[in-house]
C-alpha cells in the first residue's frame, strides 16, 4: 500500500472513531442533562409560535381585518411544523438514552472491536474501495459492521466480518484526488473536534463543570418562561374571534 492510500486509510479510521466517541457522548449528555434540555426546547418552540402569532395579528390589525381563531392556527401549524418535528426527535433521541444503556466493556474488549473495524475499513470502506460503490451487498455489509461497531457489538462486528471474506478479496485500491481527499478529512476532523458533542467530553468528565452546565440551562429555562409570559400579555391584547370567518 502507498504511503498516501495509508495516510487516508488512517484519517478515515480516525474520524470513525471520533463520530462513535461523539454519538456515545450525545447518549451521556441525554442522560444527563435531556431533561432540562427538553423543557428548554419545549419553551424555545413556545416562544416562536407565540412570535409568529403575534406578527400575525400585528399583520391583521395593520389591514383593519378580524382575527379568527382558525386562520391562526393554521397559520401557525405551517409555521412551526419544522420546530415540532425537531422537538419530537429530541424527545425520541432522549428516551432512547435512557433506555440503551449498553453494557460495559473493558479496554481490551474496545481495542479488540476498534482492531477488527480497522480490518473491516480496509476491505471495504467506501472511500477506500470506489468499486465497490454499486455493490449492494457489500454496502449493506458495511452499514452492519459500522453499527456494530458504534453498539460495542463485538460478536456482531466478528459475524459481519466472517461474511466480508466469503465475497471480498483484498486489493491495492486506486483513489482519485487522494491528496485533496485527505485535505478535507483532516479539516472535517478539525470541525468534528472543534463542535458539539465533541465538546460535551469537557462538561461530563467534570463534575464542577457538570453543575454549572445544569445552572446555566436552569437560567435559561427561567429567562424564556420570562419571555414567554411577557409575549402572552401582548397577544391578549388582541381580539381574536373563535370559529371561521363567514
Amino acid at each position: 500500500m502507498n504511503v498516501l492510500l495509508k495516510i487516508y486509510e488512517s484519517l478515515l479510521n480516525e474520524k470513525a472513531s471520533l463520530e462513535k466517541e461523539c454519538y456515545i457522548l450525545s447518549l451521556d449528555y441525554a442522560r444527563e442533562f435531556g431533561d432540562q434540555i427538553e423543557v428548554l426546547f419545549e419553551l424555545k418552540v413556545d416562544v416562536v409560535t407565540l412570535k409568529k402569532k403575534l406578527a400575525f395579528c400585528v399583520k391583521k390589525q395593520y389591514r383593519n381585518e378580524e382575527i379568527y381563531a382558525s386562520d391562526l392556527e393554521k397559520y401557525i401549524d405551517e409555521e412551526i411544523l419544522d420546530y415540532q418535528q425537531r422537538l419530537s426527535q429530541l424527545i425520541e433521541f432522549n428516551r432512547h438514552a435512557k433506555e440503551d444503556f449498553g453494557e460495559e466493556i473493558t479496554y481490551e474488549e474496545s481495542r479488540k472491536i476498534k482492531k477488527l473495524y480497522y480490518e473491516i475499513a480496509h476491505l471495504i470502506h467506501p472511500d477506500l474501495h470506489p468499486e465497490f460503490k454499486d455493490d449492494g451487498n457489500v454496502l449493506e455489509l458495511w452499514n452492519e459492521a459500522v453499527t456494530a461497531y458504534k453498539c460495542n457489538d463485538f460478536k456482531a462486528l466478528a459475524e459481519t466480518y466472517d461474511k466480508i471474506l466469503i465475497v471480498v478479496k483484498k486489493s491495492e485500491a486506486f483513489i482519485e484526488n487522494i491528496e485533496i481527499k485527505i485535505d478535507a478529512i483532516k479539516e472535517e476532523i478539525k470541525e468534528i473536534k472543534k463542535n458539539e458533542p465533541y465538546k460535551y467530553k469537557f462538561i461530563l468528565h467534570d463534575e464542577i463543570e457538570a453543575i454549572e452546565h445544569h445552572k446555566a440551562i436552569e437560567k435559561e429555562i427561567n429567562d424564556y418562561n420570562e419571555y414567554k409570559a411577557n409575549l402572552e400579555q401582548e397577544l391578549s391584547k388582541f381580539k381574536v374571534i373563535e370559529g371561521y370567518e363567514n
